[in-house]
This record gives C-alpha cells, structure tokens and sequence, in this order.
C-alpha cells in the first residue's frame, strides 16, 4: 500500500514501552498513520515522559521537570503519542503548568540550565487523530479486507481519558473511539463485564495484577469475545503476556491481543508479518 502524500505532521512520542519491548507496536502505528497521510518527526532527545504513577509518586517536581523537558524539546509541532500514560503524563504537565505560573517559573528556571526554554505545546495520543471525522471517513474508503461478524473486544486502559481534567479526550466514563474505529471493518464490538476496568498493571502486587487480568479475560470468554483490542503497551503486554502465565498454571482462553493500530493494518491491506503478529503469544489465527 503507498501511503498518501502527507497532510498534517506531528513530533512523534514513542516512548519506552513500545519502543523497547514491542516494536511491532510502534511499527504498526507508523505504518497506519502514514498510510493516513499523517507525518511523524522523530525527536532524539526524547526521554522517558515520565511515568505518571510510580515515577510522580517518587518526586512530583523530578516528574514535572522531565515532562517539561520534553515538552520543550521541539516547540514547532505538535506531539502524538503512541501510549496512554506518555499522553497523560504530558497533559498532566502541561496543564499544570498552564494554570500555576509560579511553579511554571520554577521549572522554566531548571530548564534554562540545560538550555531549554520552557514550552507547552499540543499533546495527543494517536486515537485522537483517527477520532476526527474526515480521518474515520478515509479509513472506511481504504478498508479491503472485512472482519464481518468477528466479535471484538475493546480495552481503554486507564491514562487514555485520564486525568479527565488535562486529557479531555471523549467521556472518561464511557469512551468509545475503539468500539467505532472496529465497526469500520465490519466486526462486531462486545461489551463484557467490567470493560472499563484497570488492566491490573499498574499494581505493585503480582497477586492482585493476575487476579485482575484473569477477571478480565474470563468476563470476554464469557462474552464470546474472539479478539481483544488495545491502545496501551502496558495492557498489551498485561494480556497477551499475561495470558500466557495463566495458561501455564492451567487457564485456557486463547484471546489474541492486537493493537489498534495492527488491526486497522490488516483491515487496510497490510500483511500479517507487516504488522508483526508473529510476535504475539496468543496467536490470532482467525485474523491471519
């Protein structure tokens, strides 16, 4: 598929997640966003964003600081992101500082030292960009290969709606993005028990974390859910990695774990190895 002349272009977060243990993840969005005639600028200096539950638990000011670097680093585009948390961790930052001047004077302060003045740009993840009509429109034209009838479950994770304050993105109760993006190929969104759940990543108790994975997964088995959507590293590995643990100790769900953005690839033409499903634990057969 040749992607289309460029339309909009945005500095691209990828984060440490995707980029470090799921590159077909990051691949995947490159190629869609392309393919969209969407335009990403890579950005080096780029560090972690940083994460906003255990690294802002640690030292709030280390964690502004960080995040504010970021923010600073290119002040021309826009950022995207590929991960929930790197977007909520940069809206965070960036609202905070747009409403505390004098803390905002603080930080612009520890800035300067690295030659940096303080900037605070637009911030976005990824499903954001795919969420605006025209874009959705031209994804439905581009749709080649149907999932009619597959019953897909969508995860929302999290950081995607929160804090509601600072991301506004859709009702933080009850978004709906992915349950729309998979109705352009035909399949069939499922609501199960607890859609709206955490993960249980972002637990520091390994108990609690399995509990919670393993609640999920039998609430889609039990849905009839054959696929399961995400748009976070985190909850990827969480369920397809997580998955995996289960069965060793004697569960059986077999829910492949797509990415969004691998699951419109596929829709849109792309081939299985493209999109890097040979990667995935839990293999999905029915989509390959």
């Amino acid at each position: 598929m040749k992607p289309e002349a460029t339309k909009q272009e945005f500095l691209f977060f990828a984060g440490c997640m995707a980029r470090l243990k799921l590159p077909q993840v990051e691949h995947s969005v490159r190629t869609l966003l392309g393919d969209l005639g969407i335009g990403l600028k890579d950005e080096s200096r780029f560090t972690c964003c940083p994460d906003p539950v255990v690294f802002r638990s640690g030292s709030r000011d280390d964690w502004l600081s960080l995040a504010a670097r970021n923010l600073s680093l290119d002040s021309d585009l826009p950022i995207v992101t590929l991960c929930p948390g790197c977007a909520s961790s940069l809206l965070e930052a960036r609202h905070v500082l747009d409403e505390d001047e004098k803390l905002a004077a603080s930080v612009a302060a520890r800035l300067k030292k690295s030659g940096l003045k303080l900037a605070l740009p637009q911030v976005q993840h990824f499903l954001g960009l795919l969420s605006d009509s025209a874009v959705r429109e031209d994804i439905a034209e581009r749709v080649t290969r149907r999932f009619d009838g597959l019953r897909a479950a969508a995860h929302y994770g999290c950081h995607l709606v929160r804090p509601s304050n600072a991301v506004h993105f859709e009702n933080p109760e009850k978004p709906v993005c992915l349950d729309e993006l998979l109705s352009l190929s035909g399949a069939e969104p499922v609501d199960y028990e607890d859609k709206y759940l955490c993960c249980g990543r972002p637990s520091m108790d390994d108990a609690t974390s399995g509990a919670i994975v393993e609640h999920k997964l039998k609430a889609m088995k039990a849905a009839g859910c054959e696929v399961l959507i995400v748009a976070c590293p985190f909850c990827f590995e969480q369920f397809d990695l997580g998955q995996a643990i289960l069965e060793r100790r004697g569960g059986s769900f077999g829910i492949p774990v797509l990415y969004i953005s691998q699951f419109l690839g596929l829709a849109m033409g792309r081939d299985p190895q493209e999109m890097g499903l040979e990667f995935h634990r839990i293999t999905p057969n029915r989509l390959l």
